[in-house]
């Protein structure tokens, strides 16, 4: 049997760092193991003693590039532990911030980070310099929906203008109708971003495992609903701390979890293989006109179910204003009262399901803090679809190999920066 050892430094075109650690024993994978190293960021700690309306400012700190659902869910949580009901105008402002900020983050991911390995350039001043359509594209569409975001949540990123209860502003009638025009624009737009990422080739490669993600009965909703899992039964949020189980590796910083004691996936592809009968027209019309097959468990079609939800975010996005485009929407300000209480809640993020769980103190105050980041969910699932790819990859030349495993690993758009960084590679055959 033979045995050899890769090194890769880092890996290129995702969010942060880690090392990846591959043994080999002839075609028989050994051991396959990502290991999370940066310091702990502490922001379950910073939480504490927080008051209620000051976590979720906290909170969205985690993270840049899903500073929105942060928010989004942190408020849903402090909501939940200290018994608030908010209006369905509030719940609706929610759903279009996410979907303006998914619609972001998916471009970001699709264009910055993926499209290098299939369009045969090195990065992405390389797809600037001889795709500049495709750049252009790109840019368009981080320009107009972080244009959405700032007039709903009152700048592009970390919002300020979403507060537990309510919302400091509406957007007025003309404003509306401006947003509704912004999101047509936008799915013209993220229609070319289909037929680009359809256009690609992509690796044979198969790993059926567990989906979970946030769902609604009949809806494809990233907002509301129950943890549902693909062929099999889901649970409720509340109950997210009895059905996964979160573990510390010893060689990690960072927590991963398993569900049913098996790895599970998380985001684009997971929602899509939950949900994806109620996807907008548009979209269905797309996976028709391409031939896409859902479900599919195929890692790298992570980018084409990525490409897909940003139609079906603009069109949910146009439904939800047009409600408001004659009646327009009222200022409010409900008044709260303070209690002790415990709430969760989860939304999906880009990258899959989110979860907040806080406790407060009779005066508002926080006393537990638990949040449960998409990419370290999905970390366990990485490993998993290594061990299954490598065995066809072992006769393959070192820097083939090396690209292979950072296109699977890339296709899950992980943010380590949520909790930790990402990725050096040891691999022994």
């Amino acid at each position: 049997m033979s045995h050899k050892s890769y090194e890769i430094d880092c890996l290129t075109k995702v969010e942060g760092h880690a090392r990846l650690d591959v043994e080999m024993d002839g075609n028989s994978v050994k051991k396959a193991e990502i290991a999370v190293y940066e310091p702990s960021r502490y922001f379950e700690h910073m939480i504490l003693g927080k008051r209620y309306d000051e976590v979720p400012s906290v909170s969205q700190r985690i993270c840049g590039i899903c500073s929105v659902v942060h928010t989004v869910t942190s408020i849903k949580a402090v909501e939940n532990a200290l018994g608030i009901k908010v209006s369905a105008q509030t719940h609706d402002l929610r759903r279009l911030l996410l979907h303006a900020s998914n619609v972001h983050s998916h471009t970001a991911h699709l264009f910055f980070f993926a499209a290098a390995d299939y369009l045969g350039v090195s990065d992405v001043m390389e797809i600037a310099r001889k795709h500049k359509d495709v750049m252009k594209l790109a840019i368009d569409l981080q320009r107009i929906s972080s244009g959405i975001v700032k007039k709903i949540g009152g700048r592009p990123l970390h919002p300020v203008n979403c507060r537990v209860g309510h919302f400091n502003s509406v957007p007025s009638k003309a404003e509306i109708s401006g947003i509704i025009g912004e999101f047509r624009e936008l799915k013209k737009l993220s229609m070319k971003v289909v037929d680009i990422f359809a256009s690609f080739t992509y690796p044979e490669f198969e790993n059926e495992t567990q989906y979970l993600a946030v769902a609604k009965k009949k809806d494809y909703d990233l907002y509301d609903g129950d943890i549902c899992v693909f062929g099999g039964k889901g649970f409720k949020v509340k109950d997210y701390i009895k059905s996964l189980e979160e573990e510390t590796i010893y060689r990690s910083t960072a927590k991963y979890s398993k569900f049913g004691g098996k790895p599970y996936m998380t985001g684009a592809l997971a929602r899509l293989n939950i949900s994806g009968e109620y996807m907008s027209r548009s979209a269905r019309e797309l996976i028709h006109k391409y031939a896409f097959k859902f479900p599919s468990f195929s890692t790298f079609m992570i980018n084409v179910a990525q490409a897909l939800e940003m139609v079906h975010f603009c069109d949910k996005g146009i439904e939800t204003l047009e409600k408001y485009a004659v009646k327009g929407m009222k200022a409010e300000r409900p008044k709260l009262k303070l209690k002790a209480g415990e709430g969760v809640a989860a939304c999906d993020a880009p990258r899959g399901t989110l979860y907040h769980h806080y406790k407060f103190d009779s005066e508002g105050k926080c006393t537990y803090a638990n949040i449960m980041t998409p990419t370290c969910q999905n970390v366990r699932n990485m490993e998993y679809d290594i061990k299954k790819i490598m065995p066809s990859l072992i006769n393959g030349k070192d820097e083939g190999i090396k690209h292979k495993l950072e296109m699977l690993i890339r296709a899950y758009d992980p943010c380590f920066s949520c909790s930790t960084h990402f990725l050096e590679l040891k691999l022994k055959r």
